[in-house]
């Protein structure tokens, strides 16, 4: 019994032996497959073989949601859905009650501009004197977009030749046309850094250098006249500084708040 058991333990590990030489076997074949395969391919891609091209990719999912996004709605929360902001209603000083939908009923969006005016750069050749042998050129000039409103006034001033500067400092004489004691024309530097000008003998030289305006504030009946850049208006309990005025309109900057409102002439 005893050696009938022997054999049968020697036949299960002869049988155990074999399947893992078979198995050794198969594991050997396959990988030189592998092996042969991708010396193969190798081989092509050196012989400059064909290549297989991808299949096309169908984007539309990504391209209808990229054009989603670029055509998105801007989201309104203020006017006139007054989300955050619930209407207001306001009471004039005549006594009467008014709505607040538009956000233009009250403040720098109420203001009205009536007019602007030009302010004007004048510049006349007055005439030649001399003393000694020194040429005096003299000027009158008047300066209408100055800040300050003593610099605005129609003022006489003299140069003492070519590239030198008039005693008020307001320009240089770049050069004399003409004769020198009688020019027919003079090219001036302004002091300001603005373009050059010409003055002809005979003509003022005129240009405009800015704009005053009348603006208006209805909800009070506020008349606010020949006013400036850099002035400032008070209505509608904030102050309202005036940035800069053009030909048809002007630019407020409410304090409060540091927001700018264009007002355009209508």
């Amino acid at each position: 019994m005893d050696q009938l058991k022997q054999h049968f333990e020697k036949g299960i590990l002869a049988i155990a032996m074999l399947v893992m030489g078979y198995v050794a076997f198969t594991l050997y074949m396959d990988a030189d497959e592998v092996q042969t395969k991708i010396q193969d391919q190798q081989n092509e891609r050196l012989r400059g073989g064909t290549k297989s091209e991808l299949g096309k990719i169908d984007m539309k999912p990504y391209t209808g949601a990229l054009a989603k996004l670029e055509d998105t709605k801007p989201l309104t929360l203020s006017n006139p859905h007054n989300l955050f902001n619930p209407v207001q209603w306001r009471r004039t000083p005549q006594g009467t009650v008014f709505k607040v939908e538009k956000g233009t009923e009250i403040g720098a969006g109420a203001v009205r501009l009536a007019k602007t005016y030009p302010l004007y750069t004048k510049v006349e050749f007055r005439g030649v004197s001399q003393t000694g042998n020194v040429l005096r050129y003299r000027f009158t000039v008047t300066r209408e977009a100055e800040e300050r409103k003593k610099d605005r006034i129609r003022m006489t001033t003299t140069v003492d030749g070519e590239n030198l500067e008039d005693i008020r400092k307001i320009f240089t004489l770049v050069k004399v046309n003409g004769s020198l004691s009688d020019p027919s024309s003079l090219t001036l530097r302004m002091s300001d850094g603005s373009d050059d000008i010409i003055v002809v003998n005979g003509e003022i030289f005129s240009r405009v250098d800015g704009y005053s305006a009348d603006i208006t504030y209805p909800p009070n009946n506020k008349q606010f006249r020949n006013r400036r850049s850099g002035e400032k208006l008070f209505f509608a309990e904030d102050m309202h500084n005036i940035v800069a005025i053009s030909e048809s309109e002007v630019v407020l900057s409410t304090a409060s708040t540091s927001k700018r409102t264009t007002i355009r002439l209508r």
